[in-house]
């Protein structure tokens, strides 16, 4: 894929090579997973959870090299449900305390901080996150999930998360939200109080805050995540990169985490990432309504298989 390579470059983007991203565990499940697909029959095609608002130039020329053996790509995504405006009201099936917080907040005010269900951060990390937030002054909802509490023990069978927590509400009382479980993540993102999603960039989290025109501070953790912050931060221009990501994981400081943060919520190159995303954003719900590039191709796999 020497072409696709140098296609990269000249859009200014840097080759990210796997092995400095992906422990050896995952290459050796990799490798095995792409030996027994070995004895699986050649697919007709590929069917994308992507779109040509947000990689145009890459479904193109992968569409065109698929094409050569006979195969098609289909970019059908975004495949997350699009929320209308009324979204934040009625679309959760259980209205979550967050929306009624957020109901209150100016437009535009708040971060949403979520790292979604299969990423983690050690204690360190959490100490230093929570430190940037608090000396930010910005409002936030912060999703604290069970996982990233689950290992923190201290005497007595309490938790030294549950002292750091406690603590940490009372200091950001009223500018902050913290859930400790499950959040509605399309309705917060579709909020028109929410400004801005730190995030892992795992390609669901990545296609649904562009889908809602959010822009991303990308924490990329593991797998394809590095690569999606590459696109988001480098390429579309939607976002700012928090910390690269690194095998051997170092704790983040606070300062470096609030002074993006503070990038991202009040300064003109953070106005200017929220309005380039709010852009890529139009572009994408576009593409899957009616006459869109995802549509046309969804409507073209749809004639191709029942043909």
């Amino acid at each position: 894929m020497e072409d696709g390579n140098a296609l990269v470059r000249e859009r200014g983007l840097g080759f990210l090579p796997l092995d400095e991203y992906v422990t050896e565990e995952f290459l050796e499940y990799a490798i095995k997973r792409a030996r027994a697909e070995e004895g699986i029959a050649s697919p007709a095609g590929l069917l994308a959870n992507s779109c040509r608002a947000l990689e145009g130039e890459f479904i193109d020329f992968l569409a065109e090299q698929m094409a050569t053996g006979g195969k098609k790509l289909f970019a059908i995504g975004p495949l997350n449900p699009l929320l209308g405006a009324s979204a934040p009201e009625h679309s959760s099936k259980r209205h979550h305390e967050c929306l009624d917080w957020l109901d209150e907040q100016p437009p535009a005010s708040v971060l949403y901080v979520s790292f979604g269900s299969m990423s983690s951060l050690p204690r360190e990390q959490i100490v230093e996150l929570a430190a940037a937030l608090r000396g930010s002054h910005q409002r936030f909802i912060w999703v604290l999930r069970d996982a990233d509490r689950g290992n923190i023990f201290a005497d007595n069978g309490e938790t030294q998360h549950a002292r750091l927590l406690a603590e940490f509400t009372k200091q950001t009382d009223g500018r902050g939200l913290v859930v400790t479980g499950w959040a509605p993540q399309l309705e917060i993102l579709a909020h028109p109080a929410t400004a801005a999603f730190m995030s892992h960039c795992g390609w669901n989290s990545t296609m649904e805050s562009m889908s809602y025109g959010k822009p991303i501070l990308a924490w990329p953790m593991h797998s394809d995540q590095p690569w999606d912050a590459e696109l988001v931060c480098e390429y579309l221009g939607a976002g700012f990169l928090v910390r690269p990501c690194e095998k051997q994981t170092k704790v983040t400081p606070a300062a470096t985490i609030q002074q993006v943060i503070e990038r991202m919520m009040v300064s003109d190159e953070g106005r200017a990432a929220r309005q380039r995303a709010a852009e890529v954003g139009e572009a994408v719900r576009a593409s899957a309504a009616a006459g869109g590039s995802s549509r046309k191709d969804f409507e073209d796999f749809i004639a191709h298989i029942t043909r």
